[in-house]
């Protein structure tokens, strides 16, 4: 009956859940949920399977995410523009400076959702970070997407739980900090000053 009247049920939860709502099924999911625009609502037990076959589910939405990032393409140096590449550089100095095994590579990254767009990618099974070409076209938010994905790594390497280095646990926060501290030791040791020539910063970020 709900299946038959899903859109009934759906427009009934959007007006009480809002269009950006989706079921929790484990507070777990609720930190990637937030990542990628929605919100996670909780509803009684008894009725939360019933409803799952018409309403997103967080664990739903995360899998539907997860799926359409496998679909990036990775982008080779050659294809870049010049201020691309020396992004790509100075991306690629970072996470050389603290893990030389870590590659980073331009790519084109589908978005998380209809209501987030995808800075960067981090691979937990490989290592691997991957920043979408509109990231690489300001030196901040490639700097800024490095140090994201680089607290997935380091969150991972300390908990050595993949759901805890996810987008926004604590663990992954705590190490975002961790990173920015790093960079910026890194950058005042002046481990980046011939990069940094070729950088183009926006307006509000001061330049070194």
């Amino acid at each position: 009956m709900i299946v038959e009247a899903g859109a009934s049920w759906r427009a009934a939860w959007h007006a009480v859940a809002g269009f950006d709502g989706v079921i929790r099924t484990n507070p777990r999911w609720d930190g990637m949920v937030r990542h990628i625009g929605y919100k996670p609502i909780d509803v009684q037990w008894g009725v939360q399977s019933a409803l799952s076959t018409v309403i997103d589910t967080d664990h739903g939405l995360v899998s539907k995410s997860q799926e359409a990032l496998r679909q990036l393409e990775i982008v080779p140096d050659a294809r870049l523009s010049q201020g691309a590449l020396a992004h790509l550089n100075l991306a690629r100095a970072i996470a050389r400076e603290f893990d030389p095994e870590i590659k980073v590579h331009a790519a084109v990254i589908p978005p998380a959702s209809d209501r987030a767009r995808t800075a960067g990618l981090y691979d937990m099974t490989t290592n691997d970070i991957f920043l979408h070409l509109e990231t690489l076209e300001r030196g901040d938010t490639t700097v800024d997407a490095m140090i994201h994905e680089l607290g997935h790594h380091v969150a991972l390497l300390r908990t050595s739980d993949p759901l805890k280095a996810e987008d926004l646990q604590p663990a992954h926060s705590e190490a975002m900090t961790y990173m920015a501290a790093r960079v910026v030791n890194y950058t005042a040791q002046g481990k980046f000053d011939k990069l940094l020539k070729n950088v183009a910063w926006s307006g509000s970020v001061l330049r070194r």
